[in-house]
């Protein structure tokens, strides 16, 4: 049997010349993606500069007080990270969460969340945390501000290690310069001293009488029953009366104090983030977050796990510099022009049909000539 080589139908030419205008087509496409603006676009934008805004009134109140920032704990200078230890330390704290934290693009994460729980302007809004991340304090607030929601925060005095734990600027005194800046538009209702149970059962009695200094300075009742339990349910008394019987549209849960977020077990049943329904195994524990789940069907926004929020949305884990804000994937998404990718998928294709039409019309003539 004998094989016999015959030349293609469509000329090497012309395929190469198809390659090109298929690759120079790719080009087109990835050289001109549109730019997709995220929901609540404009918000964010706003949320995350009022909230930078806001760190750079403490930055500056900072550099007063400490003359310099300590780069190591605070590579990017931000102004918002504390000291390892101080008499107001409550429990250890973890130093890339606390980097992590001071994004002022968290305030436009908190829009987001605040988005897909439902809010409307007006809407009553509960948060409770500590000075252990001053900046998602300050995000939660801007972004309450910015959506015009009724804020209603709790926020008790001690601090994990690298949170606002500087007896002179807790976040008592920091809540009280942003207000006064005009950055946020709430202060604390009342305030404990936080801590084991809330009542700061580890702490030495200086660094009692220094918490209790801040609230006195500040002018926020403080809450002391002299149990978890009975700080709850004051908590919760307040809560109540401050929204005047109306129903609360979310709770922000910042950080991980107990009469907040509740024991560990019970932080650890909500998911980081938003959380529409009441974990399992979690209607027997206690914390203001849970009860309001439990017994209003309010939903809660988890703000722990800080690390795998930023993950979430594109934030960058421990950041070295400043992180600028409105930039990122919370903020717009690059897609591809469908427009020009059809426009230019149809010129392919009537190409290829008039490649093959032509060659082929020449191989034909030639056999014909034959």
């Amino acid at each position: 049997m004998k094989l016999y080589w015959r030349p293609g139908k469509i000329s090497n030419a012309s395929l190469t010349a198809l390659a090109i205008l298929a690759v120079l087509a790719i080009i087109i496409v990835e050289k001109n993606k549109v730019v997709i603006k995220q929901p609540y676009y404009d918000a964010k934008v706003r949320a995350a500069n009022l909230q930078m805004r806001g760190m750079e009134v403490i930055k500056a109140e900072v550099l007063s007080k400490r003359k310099k920032i300590d780069k190591f704990a605070d590579p990017a200078e931000s102004g918002m990270i504390g000291t390892s230890l101080s008499p107001i330390t409550s429990v250890v704290g973890y130093l890339d969460a606390k980097q992590t934290s001071i994004n002022p693009n968290f305030a436009a994460v908190v829009i987001d969340m605040l988005g897909k729980v439902g809010v409307s302007e007006g809407d009553y809004v509960a948060i409770g945390g500590s000075g252990s991340f001053p900046s998602l304090n300050l995000a939660a607030f801007v972004a309450c501000k910015v959506m015009k929601l009724n804020c209603v925060p709790i926020m008790s005095v001690s601090a994990s290690m690298y949170g606002a734990n500087d007896p002179r600027l807790t976040w008592l005194d920091m809540e009280r310069l942003l207000y006064n800046a005009g950055i946020i538009d709430h202060r604390s209702i009342a305030t404990s001293i936080g801590g084991k149970d809330d009542n700061a059962e580890q702490l030495p009695e200086a660094g009692v009488e220094l918490a209790i200094a801040a609230a006195t300075r500040n002018k926020v009742p403080l809450i002391r029953t002299g149990s978890l339990i009975g700080n709850i349910d004051e908590r919760m008394r307040l809560f109540e009366a401050a929204a005047g019987g109306k129903p609360y549209k979310v709770y922000i849960n910042i950080g991980g104090g107990e009469a907040s977020g509740g024991s560990h077990l019970t932080r650890s049943l909500f998911r980081p983030g938003v959380n529409k329904r009441l974990p399992r195994k979690a209607s027997d524990e206690e914390g203001a977050m849970l009860r309001m789940m439990r017994d209003f069907g309010t939903p809660a926004i988890h703000l722990s796990g800080v690390t795998k929020i930023a993950e979430r949305y594109g934030l960058e884990v421990a950041p070295k510099k400043m992180p600028v804000p409105g930039e990122g994937q919370l903020f717009y998404n690059l897609q591809y022009n469908l427009v020009l990718v059809a426009i230019l998928l149809a010129v392919l294709i009537l190409a290829t049909v008039l490649v093959i039409q032509f060659d082929i019309g020449r191989y034909i003539g030639r056999i014909q000539q034959k």
